[in-house]
């Protein structure tokens, strides 16, 4: 089976547990940094230890976009989903021989790469988190899905097998639009409650005001996409959502580590885009909480970015 050039956009904790990972098991990984430009590339130490306490370490080439004539293979997405219009941009100069996978968080975040003819999306259950710039604590819930948003498989499970590996596993999913939402609606919980309650994951497997709050979200998300004809059970949910937390207990979510920062976070791609939807049809009073939690997280976020730039 022919061997990929994997390219990671995105320096963060996933992108860089990720490199490790793949490296580990002797696949062709660049690490390429999605926020800053014009720096010559360097190879960096990277450190990741996962649930069971296992040690990973390994030397990745980290690069930035002026770097790459062209790129060739698979290129993985893993930067913030707000950066995916300048993304595109500068993906767009660089041949078309390659696959898109977007391992973010988010609705509609694959738009800006509307005129790409391999595009996938990935909907993660493993966390990641920086203890320091380049040391990693990893855990992985379960295999992550990976299926074309519209509807095609003509090399899925080819980026699938190339992608996996021992510790950081994908499986194919014929009907990721429905995943997608799943865990966006998710997203919406954890990225609210606990930056807003300042705790870490394993919140709602703790506390039952928590989890009480969280199925509240669940409930409204749900009502939102029913309206966009996706169909969801609420039980399966919350269940996904009380394993998620169990597993990782202890790991901050991105949104809290961006807020703490002084970062801008996913939130108007989660909470904020499906009170958007619940708008466009007219129906605004279908996520009142939702709403309010997402836009609690946004005046957060920015009130300590404009602190820091003063």
């Amino acid at each position: 089976m022919r061997k990929d050039k994997i390219y990671i956009v995105g320096a963060g904790a996933i992108g860089k547990a990720l490199a490790v990972f793949l490296q580990h098991e002797s696949k062709d990984v660049v690490l390429v940094r999605g926020s800053v430009d014009n720096k010559p590339a360097e190879k960096k130490v990277i450190t990741v230890t996962n649930q069971e306490n296992q040690i990973f370490q390994q030397k990745i080439t980290t690069t930035t976009f002026c770097n790459l004539k062209e790129i060739s293979g698979i290129v993985l997405i893993t930067a913030k989903a707000f950066a995916n219009t300048e993304i595109a941009q500068r993906l767009k100069n660089k041949g078309s021989n390659f696959s898109v996978v977007l391992l973010q968080n988010g609705l509609n975040i694959e738009k800006p790469f509307a005129t790409f003819e391999n595009v996938f999306r990935c909907v993660l259950f493993s966390t990641s988190q920086l203890t320091s710039d380049n040391t990693i604590s990893f855990k992985m819930v379960t295999d992550s899905p990976l299926g074309n948003m519209r509807g095609k498989n003509s090399n899925q499970n080819a980026i699938v097998n190339q992608i996996s590996t021992s510790y950081f596993g994908f499986k194919s999913e014929p009907d990721i639009l429905n995943m997608v939402w799943e865990k966006v609606i998710i997203n919406c919980a954890f990225n609210s409650i606990c930056p807003l309650l300042e705790t870490d994951n394993g919140i709602f497997h703790r506390n039952r005001e928590a989890t009480k709050l969280a199925k509240t979200i669940i409930a409204e998300c749900i009502d939102v996409a029913n309206k966009c004809g996706i169909t969801l059970g609420q039980k399966k949910i919350e269940e996904k959502l009380l394993l998620i937390s169990r597993r990782a207990d202890g790991q901050l979510i991105s949104t809290y580590e961006d807020i703490r920062n002084n970062r801008r976070t996913e939130i108007e791609s989660l909470n904020l885009e499906i009170s958007r939807l619940a708008d466009k049809m007219g129906m605004p009073e279908l996520v009142p909480n939702t709403r309010l939690l997402g836009e609690m997280i946004q005046l957060k976020s920015t009130i300590g970015m404009a602190d820091i730039n003063h």
